[in-house]
């Protein structure tokens, strides 16, 4: 790969996608932080639990970044593949988790309709 004759060519596809993961990350911390993770702390759970849902909503967050840096990574790499195959199979996870939990739990699709985002995210593999 030459640098410096500007031979290198950025996927844009999959920079697409990162960008797409990009603005997920601000939607879930800056949109869902203050409907969910505010009123969890604020709710009558015991300290362990709030702090349990802190990790796993953090945890959720530094993983939608680390998800967005791998895609602009591979945008630019020659053998994007592995790094899109994996982010994808995390987002289809999480879609089938979203789709399947709310039906069971709540009755509908569509008081989290998070699975939607999730499952145009896992059809980056396709760009690849």
């Amino acid at each position: 790969m030459d640098w410096d004759q500007g031979s290198f060519q950025m996927n844009k596809f999959i920079l697409a996608a990162a960008a797409f993961s990009a603005l997920t990350l601000f939607l879930h911390a800056f949109g869902g932080g203050p409907q969910y993770l505010v009123p969890a702390w604020a709710s009558d759970m015991t300290q362990d639990q709030k702090t349990l849902y802190s990790v796993l909503w953090h945890t959720i967050t530094a993983l939608l970044a680390i998800n967005a840096i791998a895609l602009f990574l591979a945008a630019r790499s020659e053998q994007p593949l592995p790094v899109v195959a994996l982010v994808s199979a995390q987002y289809m996870a999480m879609a089938v988790l979203f789709f399947v939990l709310g039906l069971a739990h709540l009755g509908t699709l569509w008081v989290q309709p998070h699975w939607l985002i999730f499952s145009t995210r896992s059809e980056e593999r396709r760009v690849g």
